[in-house]
């Protein structure tokens, strides 16, 4: 495994190391009473939006680029859809999810040239 390799998922780790203790935190003072987190609970799905972030910091090759954002977009639509926001529901937001894999298809060759072709 190289550095950017071993960096990466030192990184990695890290974030979802630090997210799982946050959501236990978060489900003990929740069930304890202490604080509650009902309305909070709406927001799951940004959790698929920092594992996205992951792949992009720091852009290290064009397949972490794409993965991360499309990761981003996979949990914002999931968001979007679940909340209903601008109407958009799983029944009629599904197109996003095509559009996404186009725009994927389209920038590899793009970030592959800018990037390297490293694995």
């Amino acid at each position: 495994m190289n550095d950017e390799a071993a960096t990466q998922n030192w990184r990695k780790q890290m974030i979802w190391g630090l997210m799982i203790i946050a959501m236990g935190v978060a489900f003990l003072l929740d069930r304890t009473g202490q604080f509650d987190f009902g309305h909070l609970w709406h927001y799951w799905p940004l959790l698929v939006v920092i594992a996205g972030v992951s792949d992009l910091v720091p852009p290290t090759t064009a397949k972490l680029v794409l993965n991360g954002l499309s990761t981003i977009t996979f949990g914002a639509w999931f968001y979007v859809s679940v909340e209903h926001l601008w109407g958009m529901g799983f029944h009629n937001s599904w197109p996003i999810l095509i559009i996404m894999w186009g725009v994927k298809v389209a920038l590899k060759p793009v970030l592959e040239k800018y990037m390297g072709n490293k694995e």
